[in-house]
């Protein structure tokens, strides 16, 4: 395929190349094929907002709308030309979202979390029952570029610079928004995700980055004892951070202190969480 007289697909992409002030530079869109494909998705979600059972199911459905729109966006945003494409991708959907969807306004607010941090500037951002549309018109565009072999785990200076480059994950994000449980409520789902943009995607006690499957929210002050799930009363946590939070056996202790290897202020950051959940402190 020659790349300067016509346009070849490519995982979800068509590239073209051009000339430009002496050299050639790439153009590329969504490939027809993979607009189509996102027109009927977002189509699709609108629909299960229209009809939901009750309204934890309509939440559910916003959910899963945004977590369409966000996933769209955060794949196709290294595309030199997404804003076109979006742009039209919401001119063809936005008027079946306004229709379909009684009760949905401009007028809302977020005042924190994964929305809030990449699409609160937005005009096009709409609301329906309290609850943010993400809105599909609104992309921004990152430049592809290649991998440092000098970013890596293995050397000092690697790390480091894993360190400087890390933002928020926005594919463990996405992650959290499909992946429900569901004897939880719909404070307890807004406030996780807040959670994991206000702690940066890291765990609470260790500082590691949090991964999907193994992102535990704790109640820091537990039901029994009269604890909600407002923002103030839950933490996000690793798995195993978890368990030594509510551990009382010695071996099990012993076992996740061994494999977690907690410096004094990491060990003094859980003692506090097993104070509240009405545990011992953990002698070091």
């Amino acid at each position: 395929m020659n790349l300067k007289e016509s346009y070849s697909d490519y995982l979800g992409f068509k590239l073209k190349v051009r000339q430009k002030s002496g050299k050639y530079v790439v153009t590329s869109h969504m490939c027809d094929k993979a607009f189509a494909k996102a027109q009927k998705k977002i189509s699709e979600a609108i629909a299960a907002i229209q009809r939901p059972e009750n309204d934890k199911k309509k939440y559910e459905a916003i959910q899963r709308y945004n977590s369409i729109v966000a996933g769209l966006h955060n794949y196709y945003c290294i595309a030199t030309c997404v804003s076109l494409d979006f742009g039209k991708l919401a001119f063809l959907t936005s008027a079946k979202r306004d229709n379909r969807l009684k009760g949905i306004t401009k007028h809302g607010s977020i005042s924190r979390g994964f929305i809030h941090e990449k699409y609160g500037k937005s005009k096009q951002l709409r609301y329906l029952n309290g609850h943010p549309l993400i809105p599909v018109g609104y992309v921004q565009t990152r430049n592809a570029q290649h991998k440092k072999k000098a970013v890596n785990k293995y050397t000092v200076e690697g790390r480091e610079m894993i360190y400087k480059n890390s933002s928020l994950n926005t594919n463990t994000m996405i992650w959290l928004m499909n992946n429900r449980i569901h004897d939880k409520s719909i404070e307890y789902y807004d406030n996780r995700m807040s959670l994991y943009s206000a702690q940066r995607g890291k765990c609470a006690v260790t500082g590691e980055e949090l991964i999907p499957h193994d992102i535990h929210c704790h109640r820091k002050t537990p039901r029994n004892k009269g604890g909600t799930d407002s923002y103030e009363n839950l933490i996000l946590v690793r798995e195993s951070v978890h368990i030594l939070i509510h551990a009382v056996t010695e071996e099990t202790i012993r076992r996740y202190l061994n494999e977690l290897q907690l410096t004094r202020k990491q060990t003094a950051k859980l003692n506090k969480l097993r104070l509240q959940a009405g545990n011992k402190e953990i002698t070091m």
